[in-house]
């Protein structure tokens, strides 16, 4: 008897190490968001600051730029100097519209695209690519994911690899993930504003992803690795390393 309850109370003990345990690292979770919440914050402020329509056509001045202000932000350099940027949301949008046409988009067919745009959590992989995706996956000796009817990914069993851990950490990281595999991405050109293809792979083979992001949306352009030029691991793990956005 005595033996049985000394056992009972470390059982006790034990579980209350493990609810301490999981309380303190959802708070170090929820405390590091805020601080990356709050960094973006204050940096969307400050931009806001700067970016005065006075300041932006000052600055395109000096650069001969001629496309429209509103695709600009002002941002600051530590020295003071200030220069012009094209809005990540600018490029973001430019660069999903191209993704769901899987062409380059023309201007008056952005928001009849963007209508068409996922918006669940998670990694949802563009049409001409999941094929591609789940090849790069069985080549990584992973088949324990499916992709759905909507294109989300989705985990079936157990996770056997850090790989595989990876992806499953992005599925749940209250974050929209979009990947695309053809080696090319879209995005304004920085001086005129018109949408350009920018084919990375072709000009550099060895580049893995073009990113783009928008608060927590991100498109992932993924090479298509025609040229063999990366192995399907360093893909692979370039990828997961999206998780800690």
């Amino acid at each position: 008897m005595k033996k049985s309850k000394v056992l009972l109370w470390w059982l006790v003990a034990l579980f209350l190490i493990f609810i301490i345990f999981v309380f303190c690292f959802h708070k170090q979770q929820s405390d590091e968001n805020r601080k990356k919440e709050k960094q973006t914050l204050n940096q969307v402020e400050q931009s806001e600051n700067l970016s005065t329509p006075e300041k932006i056509n000052d600055l395109k001045n000096e650069i001969h730029a001629t496309a429209q202000n509103d695709i600009y932000q002002v941002e600051k350099e530590s020295s003071g100097r200030t220069f012009l940027q094209v809005k990540p949301q600018v490029q973001f949008e430019v660069d999903l519209a191209g993704i769901l046409k899987n062409a380059k988009p023309e201007e008056d067919e952005l928001e009849e695209l963007l209508q068409q745009a996922p918006t669940e959590d998670g990694v949802w992989i563009a049409k001409q690519a999941r094929n591609d995706f789940l090849q790069l996956l069985k080549e990584n000796q992973i088949e324990n994911f499916t992709i759905d009817s909507n294109g989300y990914l989705q985990k079936n069993g157990a996770s056997m690899t850090n790989l595989a851990n990876g992806l499953e950490q992005m599925m749940q990281n209250h974050h929209l993930y979009i990947l695309n595999m053809t080696g090319m991405a879209y995005q304004r050109d920085y001086l005129t504003g018109e949408i350009m293809e920018y084919p990375f792979e072709e000009m550099d083979p060895e580049q893995i992803v073009e990113p783009y992001q928008n608060d927590r949306m991100v498109t992932l352009e993924i090479t298509s690795n025609q040229k063999g030029k990366v192995t399907p691991k360093e893909i692979l793990e370039t990828i997961v390393q999206y998780t800690n956005l």
